[in-house]
């Protein structure tokens, strides 16, 4: 290989650089491009990898935080176990590549000492490819510390232990569950005018009869378009005060449909995770 075509930093890093040697053996002899153009992109270049620790991650932190974390629960537990979610899956993909690294280093090793001129070529590509998995790691590592620190100030701001357990998880499922489908029915009328059976079915599995929660919905939903007729606007705090007054109406209803199964309880304590203090008391 032509001495241009990798470069080598401290014996360690190695980047594919696409010079003019590289792109006379990847190009057409007679192809549209000018050898003018061709530097001009070869100069450019260099921006992509800047660029790529810019926004090289999959999802920006805006719509991490604000997209991901608001429509996918209204519970600060549930909010909680999105961020563990994504935490375990950068952390999984930060292990996967660690050996994949290590078993192309051994790989490596035997390439190079290989007399075969494709197996040097073969190290010299694998070595490429561990440098460049390099960025893709360390946006990774971004992605967990931001989903940690989302985490934390969910935790402290809900004023929320720092061993918080399954009991405490379970607990919050009602409020959770009676937000999502007083959501879940605004978004129903504003789509088709009417309760969608999914979200029926949603209500009568926690004790709401669906003609009330259609009242209500369809209540509240006139008196923001009062409002919007008189030029007011009102922020989406009014619809998030509306799902918290739904939670104190229905709260306990559920109760109705434990009896109707009956079962006593949703949660069996005797198979539920709880941290020490809690069993000790026990």
């Amino acid at each position: 290989m032509k001495k241009n075509e990798i470069k080598k930093v401290n014996n360690e890093k190695h980047e594919l650089q696409l010079s003019a040697n590289v792109l006379d053996s990847l190009l057409p002899t007679d192809g549209s491009i000018s050898k003018e153009g061709l530097q001009k992109i070869c100069n450019r270049l260099p921006e992509l990898e800047r660029g790529k620790k810019a926004v090289g991650r999959k999802n920006s932190q805006t719509t991490s935080t604000l997209m991901t974390m608001t429509m996918i629960a209204d519970s600060p537990y549930r909010q909680m176990k999105q961020c563990l979610s994504q935490i375990d899956s950068k952390r999984n993909g930060l292990i996967e590549s660690y050996f994949n690294t290590q078993k192309t280093k051994v790989k490596i090793a035997k390439w190079e000492e290989s007399d075969n001129e494709l197996d040097k070529v073969k190290a010299e590509e694998a070595k490429v490819q561990i440098e460049q998995s390099k960025v893709y790691c360390e946006n990774a590592m971004k992605e967990i510390g931001m989903y940690q620190d989302i985490y934390d100030e969910i935790r402290e701001s809900h004023g929320i232990p720092v061993d918080w357990d399954e009991e405490d998880y379970e607990a919050s499922e009602i409020q959770h569950a009676i937000r999502m489908s007083f959501r879940q029915a605004i978004q129903n009328l504003m789509a088709t005018d009417k309760i969608a059976i999914s979200t029926v079915e949603y209500w009568e599995q926690f004790g709401i009869h669906p003609m009330v929660g259609e009242k209500l919905t369809r209540e509240y939903m006139n008196s923001v378009r009062v409002e919007l007729n008189e030029n007011k606007l009102p922020s989406v705090q009014s619809m998030h005060v509306f799902l918290d007054q739904m939670v104190e109406t229905f709260k306990d209803e559920h109760r109705h449909s434990l009896k109707r199964i009956g079962v006593d309880a949703i949660v069996n304590h005797s198979y539920i995770y709880k941290n020490k203090k809690k069993q000790e008391k026990e």
